[in-house]
This record gives C-alpha cells, sequence and structure tokens, in this order.
C-alpha cells in the first residue's frame, strides 16, 4: 500500500504541496484575522512563524535544492511540523487551563506601579488577547487544536512519503 500511494509522488511534488499547503493555512490566518477579526494571541504567533518556516524551507529546496538531497529535507520538514504540533498541543493545554499562563502572554504583575504613567505602561504591554482565551472554535474546538492535528498530519506524511521512498 505504502508503494502505491507514493509511487508517482516525485519529492519536488512534496516540497510543493507542503509550500502550498503552508501557504494556505498562513492566508487563512491572516484573513481570520483581518477580515473576521479573530485576534492572534502570542503563542498563535508563534504557531504561524513554523507554517512560516516550514514553507519557506520547502519552497527554497523546491527551488534550489538538488532532487537526491530533497528527501532529507522532507525529514527535516517532518521535525518541524513535529515541533509545531507540540507547540499547538502546549497552546491547547494553556486554553485548558491543564498548565499555567506563560509570563509572555500575560503580564499581571502590577506590584511595581507607583504612578498612573506605570498603569499606563503596564497596560501597553499587556496582550491584547491572552492565551487561555480561544477567539474561535469549530464544533467546541480551537484553532490551535485544529494546528495540531495538521502539523501532526503533516509530519507523519513527510516521513511516511520518506520511508516508503526507500
Amino acid at each position: 500500500m505504502c508503494k502505491k500511494i507514493f509511487q508517482n509522488v516525485s519529492s519536488s511534488k512534496m516540497l510543493g504541496f507542503i509550500t502550498l499547503i503552508c501557504a494556505a493555512v498562513l492566508a487563512t490566518a491572516y484573513v481570520m484575522e483581518h477580515y473576521f477579526a479573530v485576534h492572534p494571541c502570542q503563542m498563535c504567533l508563534y504557531e504561524r512563524q513554523i507554517f512560516m518556516i516550514a514553507g519557506g524551507v520547502a519552497l527554497i529546496s523546491f527551488v534550489f535544492i538538488p532532487i537526491r538531497l530533497q528527501p532529507y529535507i522532507l525529514i527535516g520538514l517532518g521535525l518541524i511540523f513535529m515541533g509545531g504540533a507540540f507547540l499547538a498541543a502546549y497552546h491547547v493545554a494553556i486554553q485548558h487551563h491543564w498548565v499555567s499562563l506563560p509570563a509572555f502572554c500575560a503580564s499581571n504583575d502590577f506590584s511595581a506601579i507607583t504612578s498612573v504613567e506605570d498603569l499606563k505602561n503596564q497596560l501597553l504591554k499587556t496582550p491584547f488577547v491572552r492565551c487561555d482565551q480561544v477567539t474561535w472554535s469549530l464544533f467546541g474546538l480551537s484553532l490551535a487544536f485544529y494546528n495540531c492535528l495538521l502539523s501532526l498530519v503533516l509530519a507523519v506524511l513527510c516521513w511516511k512519503w520518506a520511508r516508503c521512498r526507500k
């Protein structure tokens, strides 16, 4: 079965496919943010960077890397996507309050405030959307969950392709 599915899929096609998927994910995120007012938290922005990195690596590899080295790039992309899956899973854990909120996502330390100017500066440093807030969900599942699922699928796809192409 492995050979039948990936028999006609070259490494260049896989890299092109991954580039398109990453571009579609990023375009969807920007459309949701700018047209539907689904504002990202800091963790969401980190999750976007994973897709920017993976898409950039896939595009550069598609264009410049020799075909004989492209399977190794796909294995590396699988690692990048697995890292993205772990980051998204951590975000889901934050949203469900299974782990504490990271310091970069919430600046709630008002102990050093001695003036109105200090309060203003502290409020300006506080993120617009906290990481533990679900800003959009579908079927009760957040975007971070769907990101985790997509990243896992892409990681397994890259590794499965590399294993079947031996």
